[in-house]
């Protein structure tokens, strides 16, 4: 089964020239003059019953070279030494190493893609597209002068339990270092 497209693409000439023209004593219908169908550029590909490929159209793998370029033992000694890494002692160590060929073979596909068609950063005008909240007012005044400078010893005098100028938190019993808490900033030490 193959899926074909209901629609068709029609040109703007080919609805000008379809439509009759103010002067023009005949009178053809736009429904029923001839219009090109699509012409088809992409081959057939089997597809399931909801238009689904039943395998992929292409393959990453067709973009990469057929055999690519093995690394050498002396270029895999540079990089170990570079990277401050102890190079491989055995031949089953250094079998293992191979698998980076086809890692090379990717990284040169990429690195031949031609950019020059693409604007530079500072051309193309990249936009920021982290996601970020808005700021919302939510009716305080943070700038307000008109309030009246209050003594924190009135905020102490609310408290239930005061040390000096400091609150006194209760600590519930099963807390550690309830029996010997000490407390540097006012010197006091309390054991109970």
């Amino acid at each position: 089964m193959h899926c074909t497209s209901q629609r068709s693409i029609v040109s703007t000439s080919a609805l000008r020239s379809s439509t009759p023209k103010q002067g023009d004593s005949s009178k053809s219908d736009p429904s029923t003059s001839p219009i090109p169908p699509p012409k088809k550029t992409s081959p057939s590909i089997p597809v399931d019953s909801l238009c689904i490929p039943l395998t992929p159209p292409y393959s990453l793998l067709s973009y990469l070279p057929t055999s690519p370029p093995p690394l050498s033992r002396e270029t895999l000694l540079k990089l170990h030494r570079l990277s401050a890494l102890e190079p491989p002692q055995t031949e089953q160590e250094w079998d293992q190493l191979k698998g980076l060929d086809g890692l090379v073979a990717l990284v040169e596909g990429v690195r031949s893609i031609d950019t020059s068609s693409v604007p530079a950063d500072s051309e193309a005008g990249f936009v920021d597209a982290r996601i970020r909240a808005k700021p919302t007012e939510h009716g305080l005044d943070m700038n307000r002068h008109n309030h009246e400078d209050i003594a924190s010893s009135t905020y102490l005098g609310l408290a239930s339990t005061t040390r000096g100028a400091y609150y006194v938190v209760p600590t519930p019993e099963n807390v550690r270092g309830k029996k010997s808490s000490k407390t540097s900033d006012l010197g006091v030490t309390e054991i109970e």
